[in-house]
């Protein structure tokens, strides 16, 4: 059993849509645009712009997560559908979008500065004219200066969450911990960590005319020892 097929019966709990990601993703977009969701975990963030008005297309590789999605998507035919693309297929899913978003710290998962090109050069060409992508990341530029970097552990009735990033070479170390039942189930992988300063110029070589940067969803200033990355690159 893969960890994020452990966390699953969590996922909800741990990562909620939240009121600030709609508001953020929906002040760049007109109700009932077509939007791809780029690492959709168990969907939550796609159902509630499904419930908002908008057509929502949700991409998962991890099959236990896109399957929870699934369950969701299916009282909402025609406006809600899952694959299990990930984000190096971005070119196989049908269609252009209005909007794509990659957010909860996914595109840090791709191995290298040449993916991470690749796939905000396959966004690009996946969206309509005027279209948005929106990337959020944890804030790279202050884990690389820091060395260990932890979010609050995150406590709830029956288990609590812990993550943390360490310098290992030239990746971070990322080590999620689940604790639940009096059992420690714990995994480990290497991120890329890409700042700003690079993300930037990709993102212009790829053709979007104009990007904006922010700190936060609720659209405050990137600073480089904030904990978080927001980009919104319009083609």
């Amino acid at each position: 059993m893969t960890f994020y097929q452990t966390l699953t019966p969590y996922y909800d709990e741990i990562f909620p849509a939240n009121e600030k990601q709609m508001n953020f993703i929906v002040s760049y977009l007109q109700k009932g645009s077509s939007i791809l969701d780029v690492g959709a975990g168990t969907g939550n963030v796609s159902q509630s712009l499904v419930e908002k008005g908008f057509a929502v297309t949700a991409m998962e590789p991890e099959k236990t997560l896109a399957a929870k999605i699934r369950e969701k998507a299916a009282v909402y035919e025609g406006i809600f559908s899952v694959n299990t693309f990930g984000m190096q297929q971005i070119e196989n899913v049908p269609g252009v979008f209005d909007g794509i978003y990659c957010i909860g710290n996914t595109l840090v998962h791709l191995d290298n500065s040449k993916e991470i090109f690749n796939f905000i050069c396959g966004s690009y060409e996946k969206l309509k004219a005027n279209g948005k992508l929106i990337i959020q990341i944890v804030n790279y530029e202050k884990v690389l200066a820091e060395n260990n970097f932890k979010f609050p552990v995150l406590e709830k009735k029956h288990f609590s969450f812990k993550r943390n990033y360490t310098l290992e070479g030239e990746k971070v170390l990322f080590t999620a911990t689940l604790n639940v039942d009096d059992k420690e189930l714990s995994n480990s992988i290497l991120l890329y960590p890409i700042t700003k300063k690079q993300l930037l110029p990709m993102l212009k070589e790829c053709g979007f005319r104009t990007v904006e940067t922010f700190g936060n969803f609720k659209k405050e200033a990137y600073l480089p020892n904030g904990p978080a990355l927001v980009l919104v690159a319009t083609k």
